[in-house]
């Protein structure tokens, strides 16, 4: 984030100043309503006043629940808040993992860029729009919410999905990922053009206690003709009986596949028409 200069700012009282200043000092740029009082040190009321005055001036932005984010000056209008996305999840749920299509372009596994950030939690939350982002959170069982990495963003940590459960989490729910499609392409760049870790991959999977993902993975790699060695016949063995759907936003409609147990409902061209592009 472009850093404002805030001494040099017009519009600002010394107090309001001194507050923003002091908080650009201590590295913050996400705060809460009791940070700011302490550095205030009058009443609670000339706070609430205070915080009140910089939401009106476009000084802040209100991340609910007494937390502030604040706005950058000299940041354009597309690129304002990108690098502070990671940071306003991370304090909408602080319980949870940047995960999904978010976190397979963290990883470079996709070159879409998600127009929402997709964050994992263990508590149901309604989705936000914060200065034009679309905060967007799915809430996870208790066992499945491992396999995140510590970020630094700006001198503060946040939870983001690794490489490996980057994928599992893409084969648990295609639908939260851009569909199949882009879990495919993501599938193959990380075992063709990263160091995948492919025991890691399969631990993940068994952890998820979901079959349908074993029967996506070993389907997606066979179709494709990915380099998963000896994994192919492991994935093969932990499948359980009926069919799942490959990609299961779509109508259940489509031939059979057998040897995996899915039920291929995207046609070839849209499932690997990205690899002519």
């Amino acid at each position: 984030m472009t850093t404002r200069n805030i001494n040099s700012a017009s519009g600002l009282g010394k107090k309001a100043s001194g507050l923003l200043t002091t908080l650009a000092g201590e590295g913050k740029t996400i705060f809460t309503t009791q940070e700011a009082h302490e550095i205030l040190a009058g009443s609670i009321s000339a706070t609430y006043k205070m915080l009140h005055d910089l939401l009106q001036g476009n000084w802040l932005l209100s991340l609910g629940k007494g937390r502030y984010l604040i706005i950058p000056l000299e940041a354009g209008p597309e690129r304002q808040y990108t690098t502070h996305g990671f940071l306003i999840a991370h304090h909408l749920a602080p319980d949870g993992y940047i995960a999904y299509w978010t976190a397979l372009h963290h990883h470079g596994l996709t070159e879409q860029i998600p127009r929402s950030v997709w964050v994992a939690t263990t508590r149901r939350r309604k989705e936000m729009i914060i200065a034009g982002v679309r905060y967007i959170f799915a809430t996870l069982r208790p066992y499945k919410m491992f396999g995140h990495e510590r970020v630094w963003i700006e001198g503060q940590a946040v939870q983001v999905a690794d490489l490996e459960k980057s994928l599992i989490d893409g084969l648990d729910h295609p639908e939260h990922c851009g569909g199949i499609a882009e879990v495919a392409k993501s599938l193959e760049t990380a075992l063709t053009e990263r160091d995948t870790n492919l025991e890691q991959l399969t631990e993940y999977a068994q952890r998820m206690r979901n079959r349908a993902i074993f029967k996506r993975l070993g389907y997606l790699a066979e179709h494709l003709s990915l380099p998963v060695g000896d994994s192919l016949e492991a994935w093969h063995g932990a499948l359980s009986a009926g069919y799942a759907r490959l990609d299961p936003s779509q109508p259940a409609t489509g031939p059979h596949n057998r040897r995996w147990r899915v039920q291929v409902n995207v046609a070839e061209r849209d499932l690997v028409g990205w690899r002519d592009a």
